[in-house]
């Protein structure tokens, strides 16, 4: 990715590609305005200050014409430009729909700043101003920017499109700041995490303004579903974070060491505390992630997800694992003596909660139902077997195991 490309993603946030096609928008040509008499000069440069003076101020009141309506044909045109020059031509229902996407990200950033007490400063507008300015001379170096600043020249565009929005920009950028701070593991995920955060606030409290612009401009509401679904415990708890995997069960906090526990399901990732969703150590939970990054040092990978939902499932009857109470102890460890574990390749059957649970010489065993109704077997600290159909049916008949 070069540099324009670079800052066009700092412009308007990262996107998803699209193999569609949309039609390419072109600005309209600035009209040419009359000069006017010169006895009017010093009658212009007067008011011209005052309406300087007067933006100036609504800017750092935070309260621009741009905010006050929320959304604004203007702005939206702008992210369509954006999203053209990235992707190149789709078609036009997704061109608008990522758009807005973007546009209302923007937008949130500084309704969530605002709920939380954020304020601007006049230096830090400034420098926002100079920082988004020098962006857009940037991205003039790229032939579709140097086409559309020479029509309507860069000034100009800048002054239409950007300056509306600088209080937006600011914010954003003071709430990735807090962010980092907040979250200091999650290295890069931080300012992902500020994003959601932002955008769930904003369609908690503002939802029926968006959906009344996207009808007015005539642009589909999609779901704003946007990650998959697991379900597991919180097994740690940090000042900020929690240690989720995926498959384990709240039982095996009294069995298992939490290493342990990472080891056995080998789905461990964490996840940041929001403030709306606490988390406790134990918790079963369904969340719903968009995705997650893998960091590795001094040999260990440590994965850290981004979390849209969560929500606790209630405990109380597990539709999950039953405990055999094994009678016969010295058969089923004769049964394993020929049994050799394996350091299992993939982790597909403990993504779920054991069927059966088991001690063995006070070591946990799990057992799952696999394919034609075969056995899938995890012995802590010794591995995995998957047992043919002739040996899984032996050791349900010595566990006691009856199928319905």
């Amino acid at each position: 990715m070069n540099k324009w490309q670079i800052e066009l993603v700092k412009v308007a946030g990262d996107m998803v590609a699209s193999k569609e096609r949309v039609k390419k928008r072109i600005l309209q040509q600035q009209k040419v305005k009359p000069k006017k008499p010169i006895r009017f000069a010093l009658l212009t440069a007067i008011v011209t200050l005052c309406l300087a003076g007067f933006v100036l101020v609504q800017l750092l009141n935070k309260e621009t014409q741009q905010s006050a309506q929320m959304f604004n044909e203007t702005q939206l045109e702008h992210f369509e430009n954006v999203t053209h020059f990235m992707w190149g031509e789709q078609d036009d229902e997704f061109n608008k729909s990522e758009a807005f996407n973007r546009y209302e990200q923007l937008v949130a950033y500084y309704y969530y700043a605002k709920s939380l007490g954020m304020t601007t400063s006049k230096a830090e507008l400034e420098a926002e101003k100079k920082e988004r300015y020098d962006e857009l001379v940037l991205l003039q170096q790229s032939t579709p920017y140097a086409e559309l600043f020479q029509e309507q020249g860069l000034d100009q565009y800048f002054k239409m499109y950007i300056e509306p929005m600088l209080p937006m920009y600011a914010a954003r950028k003071k709430l990735n700041t807090l962010y980092d701070e907040k979250y200091p593991t999650f290295s890069m995920s931080a300012h992902q995490i500020a994003a959601n955060d932002a955008l769930r606030y904003f369609q908690a409290h503002f939802a029926e303004q968006a959906t009344a612009f996207q009808k007015e401009m005539g642009i589909r509401n999609y779901s704003n579903s946007r990650g998959l679904i697991y379900v597991g415990t919180a097994i740690k708890i940090e000042s900020n974070a929690f240690l989720f995997v995926e498959g384990a069960i709240p039982e095996d906090l009294e069995k298992l060491s939490e290493a342990q526990i990472v080891k056995q399901y080998d789905n461990a990732t964490w996840y940041p505390i929001l403030d709306d969703f606490p988390v406790k150590r134990g918790d079963y939970i369904s969340l719903e992630s968009s995705g997650s990054e893998t960091h590795e040092e001094n040999g260990v990978a440590t994965t850290y997800g981004l979390l849209n939902n969560i929500e606790v499932i209630e405990y109380t009857e597990p539709p999950v694992t039953t405990k055999l109470d094994i009678q016969n102890e010295q058969e089923v460890i004769q049964f394993f003596q020929l049994t050799d574990w394996q350091t299992p390749d993939n982790h597909d059957k403990m993504k779920e909660p054991p069927k059966y649970s088991f001690m063995l010489e006070g070591v946990r065993v799990d057992v799952w139902i696999s394919y034609g109704h075969s056995l899938y077997l995890h012995k802590v600290d010794a591995g995995t077997i998957h047992l043919d159909q002739e040996r899984s049916e032996k050791l349900k008949e010595i566990l006691g195991i009856k199928e319905s």
